[in-house]
Formats: C-alpha cells, sequence, structure tokens
C-alpha cells in the first residue's frame, strides 16, 4: 500500500521513479547481453566501440576499425546443457484417457515442445530467467510457444517477488511497429505509443484464461529460473558474456597489432614527401636540394617488440579458466587444436554430471508448469476436446550415455572377459543389440566360414 500525504507523496514519487529507472537499466543491460547471445555483429560493434573507445583505441582508428568476432557463447552454453536431452523425455498426463495422451501427444509435437524447452534451457543458462509464453494462433488454429528473453519483457511482482502479477512482452506488427502485449491475472491489453488498444479477437481486453475458482495462474506464461536472485530477474551469466566481450577486445588489438607489424609502419625523416604518398613495389623516392646542414634524408621502419605467442597463450588461459569455472574441460575451447584422449573427455563428462542431475530437477518443475498452461490455453479454445484440468503430468527424462572411445570400449570389454563376468557371447549380444541366441547363431556362423577359408 503507498502511503499518503505530502512528504509521502514525494517518497512515493521518488521511490516509482527509481523503479522506472532500475528497470530500464535492466533491459538496457540485457539488450546487451541479447546481442552477444543472438550473435548480432553490427550491435555487437556499437557496443565494442564504446567499451574501447580511448581504451585502448582511438576515436580516429575506431572509425574503420573492424572487430574480430569469434563467437564462443554458444559453444560453452551447448556445453553445459548437452548430455540431459539425448532422447525426446517421455511425457504423460496421469488423469488422461489414451485418447487424451494421444492428443496430448500430437499437440505438443505440433508446437515442437522439446526443442521450445532446449531453446529455452539454453537461453536460461546465459539470461537466467526466460519465459515461455503460449499463444493460440487464431489463423492457423494451433498453439505456438515463444521463448522470450528479459530484454524483452518487464514484469510487476505481488507478494511474493518470485512470482509475477504482471507481465508485459515487447513485440512488432506487421508493420514493423513495437508495442507491448499486457497481461494480468483478469485483463490483456496491447500498449502502442501512449494508446491502450485492445488485441484482435478480445474487444473487452480481458483474459480469457482467468478462472477464479482455479488456484493456478492466468498468465499463459512459465518461467525458467536456474538461480534465484534478488529480484524476479536474478543475475544473468556475467562470466561468459564478459568472456566473449573482452575476448573479442583482444582479438582485434591482438589482429590490428599483428597487421601493422606484417606491413610495418615507415617514419620519414627530411623526405618532403607530399601528403598522403605512399610507397610500392619497384617505386624509386628522388630527393633534391638537400643542403649540407640539413638532416640526411631517411625512412626507418618502426616494429613493435611484443611477444605474440605470449598474448595468444595469454588469451587461451583466460579462456580455460572462465570453462573451468563453469566445470567445464579447459580443452573444450582451447585455441590449441590438440587432441583429447577419451580418459579426459570422460572426466570433462563426470564434472558435469553433478550440475546437470540439478538442472534436471529445475527442468521438470519447468515442464509441469509449461505443459499447465498449455492444457490451459488448449482448453480454452477447444472445449469439445478438453484435457483434464489442473491434473499432473509425469515427465522422464532418458540417461545419457558417457562418452566412449573404440579405444576405452575394448579395454573395458577385456576386462569384463579376464575378470569372467562376460564372454564373446554377452559382448556381441551387447553390440550388436541382438538376443543372447542370435548372438551365438552370429559367432557360430563366423567360426564355420573362418575355418572354410583357412
Amino acid at each position: 500500500m503507498l502511503l499518503t500525504g505530502n512528504i509521502f507523496s514525494e517518497l512515493n514519487k521518488a521511490f516509482t521513479t527509481a523503479l522506472k529507472k532500475s528497470e530500464i537499466h535492466r533491459l538496457a543491460i540485457h539488450e546487451e547481453f541479447a546481442a552477444f547471445y543472438n550473435n548480432d555483429y553490427e550491435t555487437i560493434c556499437s557496443y565494442l566501440r564504446e567499451a574501447t573507445l580511448n581504451n585502448p583505441f582511438s576515436e580516429e582508428t575506431l572509425k574503420d576499425l573492424r572487430f574480430r568476432h569469434i563467437n564462443i557463447i554458444k559453444k560453452i552454453i551447448n556445453r553445459i546443457t548437452s548430455g540431459i536431452f539425448t532422447k525426446d523425455p517421455v511425457i504423460k498426463h496421469v488423469e488422461a484417457e489414451k485418447s487424451q495422451q494421444d492428443l496430448l501427444t500430437e499437440l505438443l509435437t505440433e508446437c515442437r515442445f522439446v526443442q521450445k524447452i532446449k531453446e529455452a534451457f539454453r537461453k536460461a543458462v546465459y539470461f537466467n530467467t526466460v519465459e515461455a509464453n503460449v499463444i493460440w494462433d487464431h489463423e492457423m488454429q494451433r498453439i505456438r510457444i515463444d521463448i522470450v528473453t528479459p530484454n524483452n519483457y518487464t514484469v510487476e511482482t505481488g507478494g511474493d517477488y518470485l512470482e509475477k502479477s504482471v507481465i508485459a512482452v515487447r513485440k512488432a506488427d506487421k508493420a514493423g511497429e513495437i508495442y507491448w502485449s499486457v497481461w494480468s491475472e483478469t485483463g490483456h491489453y496491447l500498449v502502442k505509443g501512449d494508446a491502450i488498444i485492445p488485441p484482435e479477437n478480445n474487444s473487452e481486453m480481458v483474459n480469457p484464461y482467468y478462472n477464479p475458482a482455479s488456484k493456478s495462474s492466468s498468465l499463459p506464461f512459465a518461467a525458467l529460473r536456474i538461480e534465484e536472485g534478488e529480484d524476479y530477474f536474478g543475475e544473468p551469466n556475467w562470466n561468459i558474456f564478459l568472456h566473449q566481450k573482452n575476448l573479442d577486445i583482444r582479438l582485434t588489438d591482438l589482429n590490428e597489432t599483428e597487421l601493422k607489424t606484417l606491413h610495418q609502419i615507415y617514419l620519414g625523416i627530411n623526405t618532403n614527401f607530399t601528403a598522403g604518398e605512399s610507397f610500392k613495389a619497384g617505386d624509386f623516392k628522388q630527393i633534391n636540394n638537400v643542403k649540407d646542414d640539413d638532416k640526411e634524408p631517411k625512412i626507418e621502419s618502426i616494429i613493435s617488440n611484443a611477444d605474440y605467442g605470449a598474448v595468444r597463450d595469454n588469451i587461451d588461459w583466460h579462456n580455460k579458466l572462465v570453462l573451468s569455472s563453469e566445470a567445464i574441460g579447459g580443452n573444450s575451447a582451447s585455441t590449441e587444436v590438440t587432441a583429447e584422449s577419451g580418459a579426459a573427455k570422460k572426466i570433462d563428462e563426470l564434472e558435469l554430471f553433478e550440475r546437470r542431475e540439478e538442472y534436471k530437477t529445475t527442468l521438470h518443475h519447468f515442464m509441469a508448469e509449461l505443459l499447465r498452461v498449455i492444457t490451459m490455453v488448449w482448453n480454452c479454445y477447444n472445449p469439445k476436446q478438453a484435457l483434464p484440468a489442473d491434473g499432473k503430468f509425469d515427465v522422464r527424462f532418458t540417461e545419457a550415455d558417457m562418452f566412449e572411445t573404440i579405444d576405452d570400449k575394448r579395454k573395458r570389454y577385456d576386462m569384463a572377459i579376464n575378470f569372467g563376468y562376460k564372454d564373446t557371447i554377452d559382448i556381441a549380444a551387447e553390440e550388436l543389440e541382438v538376443s543372447e541366441d542370435e548372438a551365438k547363431e552370429i559367432i557360430r556362423v563366423r567360426k564355420e566360414r573362418s575355418n572354410a577359408e583357412a
């Protein structure tokens, strides 16, 4: 509740203004995060120019400078998120009949449910909090899922700062005009400029999913949050973001310095050359009218003494440091092109295993909530084919196989034979994915063929 009175009115006004400024600042930060995540090169260059102005590049240098940008964000994120969705998870509605379960499976396939979960997961590892917006497409008469990142939405929270009561999503219409789609528990409207307008097929601007009898939220959104913070959004992954930004600056600086060293910088002394005059192969430059007391005309080459090998090693070291902080083996993004042993890869997987198990719990709750929202939206527009409302969903992940090289597998089988708990028939059945009898027959046929050839 807001306080009243002259003094309290001013305090409330100042507090509201501070909140607005804070939200604008948050959106600006997430805009920069989004530019690097989406690999928007031109926007990335604008942020890098701002960051490197006079540190180390002058304004004149920045006019023609093309930044070196190598996207490592996706590499790191894919490494962190891999191994969970090796196969599609098994999803069942506990209270649904067979026909309803078949309908749910069809809906999830049509809206690309698993692909959207993967997209949300990758973005959440970077942004920390993303929203899955379930939309009923009136033209196509089907459900669509949009994954919205924090640079494109803002929220109002109630008593629990982790639960949204109002959410506004930034969108663009067919003409490219930006507007905000605002959802509350009971209402839904659009904001274009200063005008509030009703959405298509909703002249009364009501939330079509509002059900006073339901204890669940009527907002068609499900939030995926990796870690809780001090506000609704928490902190994005500064570790990856700042590393990407610093890497681009370091690579650009290294590239510019190497190019200037390769082509050299020349210093002319008493040459009397015209402004902008340059050299090319086979040129002969004549300098006349040199007096005895003049300095001798000469051209000197300025060569940098930078240790480029050390600079590259330093960049590589930073790469490995950031990867290590994300529980990833440093060799996953080393600038050195070296082979990694099967044992090292297995160690990398073990380091990530516990973290992946935690992610599975987070994703399980997110998927269950998103399934509830999908059911809510579907039932609103398809009452004759309604799915059981407020039902429970069973979501099961398939187990991921650890990476194993051929050499590792051979050693494992040799060990099993030496210890006596497997023989060649067991190994053939496992490798060929056949029954024990079929494995025996395959081995028998191969032996007969070998004996006949001998």
